[in-house]
This record gives structure tokens, C-alpha cells and sequence, in this order.
């Protein structure tokens, strides 16, 4: 079963983007992983089927070259598309079995990037999932995964 976070787990503090505001149309949304809290925060649509997320670009997110790492979008991609797999397994633990990476242009700092996730086929075991990652009217990358099923303990 899984948990929000505590706030005391909400990463290193002053670096944290939490006081932006949420894009709109969008609300905050509840990050599971430890990890993610410090990479974070991520934005989910409201209501809206199929769900899009989003993160904003912050100065966290980037590299040398002064534009998001793309290490930060894969990161991304995996929360985003990994929610995905859950909501199109009834909540199932899954984890990430491959992901496919093409990074088409740069995101820059204060861009929303966003992603609504397709699953495009299901098996038994595996989930395929792919989404386009967009900043505005412009696709920056796309990723492409498997997620396999795991049993129950």
C-alpha cells in the first residue's frame, strides 16, 4: 500500500520549487517515491482522461549548457509514465522493464513540460506505454517503455 510522503521528507528545502505556482488546469500531485521528492514537485491534470503531468523547469533541472538534464527528463518520464502503468494495471506494482529515449530540442529553465501518456498495448505480464514530451506546441523529447507486472509476494 502506498503513502504520501510526510512533509518532513520534502527534500533540501530552500532549493525547492514548491512556492511557484501550480500551472493551471493542473494540481499538485502526490509523489510515492523518495526519490522524486527531490526532483519534484510534478502536476497532474484535473479530471482530465487521459491524465496529463507536467514539472516546470527549474534551476535544480539543469545542466551545464544551462537547459533541463536529461537525466531530470527521464526521471520524468519514468514518474509519468510509471503512473500510467499502475492506473492501466488497477494499481498493480510494476516496474520499469525499458525505456527509449529521443531528445529533440532543449527545455529551458521556467518551461512546463508536459506528457499525456498512451498506453499502446497490454499483455498479461507487460504494459506498453509512450508519450510525447511537450513544452508548449513544441515536442522536446519522446519515450517509449515496457513495465512488467510483478507478482504477488
Amino acid at each position: 500500500m502506498t503513502h504520501p510522503l510526510p512533509d518532513a521528507w520534502a527534500g533540501p528545502g530552500h532549493v525547492m520549487s514548491h512556492d511557484k505556482p501550480i500551472p493551471e488546469g493542473f494540481e499538485t500531485a502526490a509523489l510515492f517515491d523518495p526519490f522524486e521528492i527531490y526532483v519534484g514537485p510534478f502536476f497532474q491534470s484535473l479530471g482530465n482522461r487521459p491524465r496529463a503531468h507536467a514539472f516546470r523547469v527549474d534551476e535544480r533541472h539543469l545542466n551545464l549548457q544551462g537547459v533541463c538534464h536529461g537525466g531530470m527528463l527521464m526521471t520524468f518520464a519514468d514518474s509519468s509514465l510509471g503512473l500510467a502503468a499502475w492506473a492501466a494495471t488497477d494499481r498493480a506494482p510494476c516496474v520499469t522493464a525499458s525505456m527509449q529515449s529521443q531528445f529533440l530540442k532543449p527545455a529551458r529553465l521556467g518551461d512546463l513540460v508536459v506528457v499525456t501518456p498512451e498506453v499502446t498495448r497490454r499483455t498479461r505480464e507487460l504494459v506498453f506505454i509512450r508519450g510525447d514530451f511537450m513544452v508548449g506546441d513544441t515536442m522536446i523529447a519522446t519515450v517509449s517503455s515496457i513495465w512488467k507486472l510483478l507478482a504477488p509476494a
